[in-house]
């Protein structure tokens, strides 16, 4: 199993499936890739849903980081209207992406984790370094950046690990071609290095131009898209939102029913207990007028036999 694959995996999961790869690895007579595999880090839970929306969502991210050269264009330019539009778009987006990888954890998502899986996104957008290191899927631990200089990207990323290395035969690495490696540079006469110059510049500044354009172009390709998955978020929180309503609704008409029927219950009870009294009571009334009968036939005996003496 390699680096990528590992961080795929739960943080809780992780230490045994990489200490199952190293040893794998080590069985098959690679120590060098075991020693690799083992020495890796387990990433935080933003990092891994980090690496997971990479993996499993990496159209949705490239969308995301396709604004970062809109952005740069636009803290460039210094119009405060591009800039408000472009900033309000991007915490929008940063929001609706944070979500689909919360989504995709498939286990509650603390509000602490989101907010270190937003503030990866945000240094993604700000700084290409960071944007590769998210896409790497290799990402220890969240990303934050502060608004200015680079973003510290030290150990926040695994090397690549756990990809058997092969020798060349004999032990010994193939070297370049000493005549190849050493061939003389040709030097341009000195009128042809002044006219190329400005050419080059110009070709540069052609390849920036088009750059810039083709940023653009992606930039806005991508908005609707992403604008999609910022709609779709909306309404699943509102179904949610619904969801849990309808459920606290159903859990307190259950109450109430469990209160009925307790009460229900408690008065069947009573019942039975009164059927039961004054089942014994009728016993005992039947048994009161049969000795009441008895009495009278004797009584009737007595009075006949005084009337015959």
């Amino acid at each position: 199993m390699d680096a990528e694959t590992l961080y795929q995996l739960p943080p809780e999961e992780f230490i045994a499936a990489r200490d199952r790869s190293a040893k794998s690895l080590k069985g098959q007579g690679d120590a060098a890739g075991a020693k690799a595999i083992a020495g890796l880090r387990k990433p935080s839970v933003s990092a891994w849903l980090v690496n997971r929306l990479a993996a499993e969502q990496g159209d949705l991210l490239d969308s995301l980081l396709a604004l970062g050269p809109a952005l740069a264009k636009a803290q460039a330019s210094g119009r405060a209207e591009d800039l408000r539009a472009l900033g309000a778009q991007r915490r929008q987006l940063v929001e609706a992406v944070t979500d689909t990888a919360a989504s995709a954890a498939g286990r509650p998502v603390t509000a602490a984790v989101r907010e270190e899986v937003a503030g990866t996104l945000e240094a993604a957008l700000a700084d290409p370094a960071s944007a590769e290191a998210v896409r790497s899927r290799r990402l220890i631990r969240p990303l934050s950046y502060a608004g200015f200089g680079a973003v510290d990207l030290a150990g926040a990323v695994a090397a690549h690990a756990g990809q058997q290395t092969r020798s060349h035969p004999g032990g010994k690495t193939p070297t370049p071609d000493r005549r190849q490696a050493a061939a003389p540079e040709a030097k341009p006469l000195e009128a042809e290095r002044l006219e190329a110059k400005p050419l080059e510049a110009e070709r540069l500044e052609v390849e920036r131009l088009e750059a810039v354009r083709a940023a653009e172009v992606a930039a806005h390709r991508t908005a609707g898209g992403l604008d999609d998955a910022v709609r779709a978020s909306q309404t699943r929180t509102r179904r949610l939102a619904a969801a849990s309503s309808a459920l606290r609704a159903a859990e307190t008409a259950a109450g109430r029913a469990r209160t009925v029927l307790d009460a229900a219950e408690q008065e069947r009870t009573a019942a039975r207990a009164a059927l039961e009294r004054a089942q014994e009571e009728h016993d005992e009334a039947l048994q009161a007028v049969q000795r009441a009968q008895d009495e009278a036939e004797a009584a009737r005996s007595t009075l006949d036999r005084l009337r015959r003496g």
